[in-house]
């Protein structure tokens, strides 16, 4: 009578921590999908503007130099024009995925704006390249004949080639022409401010969601703690009172008075051993998200902390400490996006632990690009080898990663902080070569144009 109760109460516990947790994933999913196609949504948008300004940027090359120093046509910037109108970001192509997407109407009336701009930039354009191709006759190529040029007026075709090649430059340099990329600019600038702005608000109400579900989950763990207190008191009154009475009943050799206590007993035992089972089940998965890192599966920064402490209670034995950087993350995510840059963080992650993790050894993400390991009774020529195999490692996965390491073969308990400060500064100095040698490359895309979604 009293167990039955019981299990109900417990088992209704058990199922909504379950139901709890598989709604907060289920939450969590959804959050890292509208980041994913929010991303998207705005870089699209930015190739969009990039395709169009190819196409502003070519159709000008052409019209300023129209011919080569030997008289031939000078194509070279028609066949880019020709090939960003076959673009898959050119903008009517753009507006059609648009409309299909589940964007609101604020961010479709940007993109059919910034289209009808873009529209008519493309007909000045045009119109400039028939006007300048009548005078320099392009060649018979399959992508020129492809350009949609419209036919010149008669008063067009009446004037003379000089009056052609003049008109043609005016229209490209006249101030509606140059205040329509400015509009074009704007509305796609609005955009993605907006796709931005409806990104955090649905961000804000979604993680509002997930801390109430956290409340509601501690607050039921909490309450589970109470269901089992009360339990116990019960058990101690229904259960292990009766069975003293057995075993005095048993000592004076007196008839047992058999009643349904062990049969609850044993039924509330089950019932508690399944509890606990969960409970411990809910224990390891806060400890799991508490030590590990969740990008790269390696243990966070509190490990190696916790780690450092611990080998301060030996003394006489080789310690190693390893310092890592990935290199050029903001550059991959500037120019790539922020899904390439978690790739980059995993890859780095994969490669460190294929070369720092054994018997001997762990490795930690410490930081957003920030590596650490720790080795213990090694010799330095080993340590050497794995950083040798951690460099080829690198070259499979085409990535660059700054690695500093300090190593002591008499650990005396106290040197640790005075190791990761040399780790550190060998580190940086590699960081500093790597960024000399690759100044060039690095500075170049430093002004290309913007294709992510913003620093990590």
């Amino acid at each position: 009578m009293i167990a039955f109760p019981l299990l109900i109460i417990i088992a209704a516990a058990h199922i909504t921590m379950i139901l709890l947790i598989y709604h907060t994933n289920n939450i969590s999913n959804h959050l890292a999908e509208l980041m994913q196609t929010s991303a998207a949504y705005q870089i699209e948008a930015k190739q969009m503007q990039g395709n169009n300004t190819v196409m502003s940027e070519t159709c000008n090359g052409y019209i300023q130099m129209p011919a080569n120093p030997d008289g031939s046509a000078c194509v070279g910037s028609l066949m880019a024009y020709a090939k960003a109108l076959d673009s898959d970001y050119f903008f009517e192509k753009v507006l059609d995925r648009f409309r299909g997407y589940d964007v609101s109407p604020k961010v479709v009336s940007c993109i059919e704006a910034a289209v009808g701009q873009s529209k008519q930039m493309m007909i000045i354009q045009l119109h400039s390249i028939a006007l300048m191709s009548s005078v320099y006759t392009l060649p018979p190529v399959a992508e020129l004949a492809s350009l949609p040029l419209p036919a010149l007026t008669a008063e067009e075709t009446a004037m003379s080639a000089e009056e052609r090649v003049a008109l043609a430059r005016q229209l490209i340099s006249k101030g509606d022409y140059s205040q329509l990329r400015y509009f074009v600019s704007q509305n796609l600038d609005e955009c993605n401010r907006t796709l931005q702005s409806e990104f955090d608000s649905a961000y804000t109400e979604t993680q509002s969601r997930v801390n109430m579900l956290r409340k509601v989950l501690w607050f039921t763990m909490f309450a589970i703690i109470a269901i089992l207190s009360a339990a116990f008191i019960l058990l101690y009154r229904y259960i292990v009172r009766p069975l003293r009475k057995y075993s005095d009943d048993i000592s004076a050799n007196r008839k047992i008075d058999m009643n349904g206590g062990v049969s609850e007993m044993r039924r509330l035992v089950d019932s508690f051993n399944g509890l606990l089972a969960a409970r411990n089940k809910l224990e390891t998965i806060l400890r799991s998200e508490a030590e590990n890192d969740a990008l790269t599966g390696l243990p966070n920064r509190y490990c190696f902390e916790r780690d450092l402490i611990r080998n301060d209670d030996r003394t006489g034995y080789s310690v190693a400490i390893l310092q890592f950087d990935v290199n050029y993350l903001k550059k991959t995510n500037d120019t790539k996006g922020h899904l390439a840059g978690d790739q980059l963080i995993r890859t780095a992650a994969n490669c460190i632990k294929e070369c720092f993790s054994n018997d001997n050894g762990n490795c930690y993400r410490i930081g957003g690009d920030e590596f650490s390991s720790i080795l213990t009774d090694c010799s330095e020529n080993e340590v050497k080898m794995r950083i040798d195999n951690f460099s080829r490692a690198l070259k499979r996965e085409n990535i660059t990663v700054s690695v500093g390491y300090a190593y002591t073969d008499d650990y005396d308990g106290e040197r640790i902080h005075a190791l990761m400060s040399e780790a550190d500064k060998k580190m940086y100095e590699q960081k500093r070569r790597i960024h000399e040698m690759n100044k060039d490359a690095y500075e170049d895309s430093r002004i290309a144009p913007e294709t992510g979604n913003g620093d990590k």
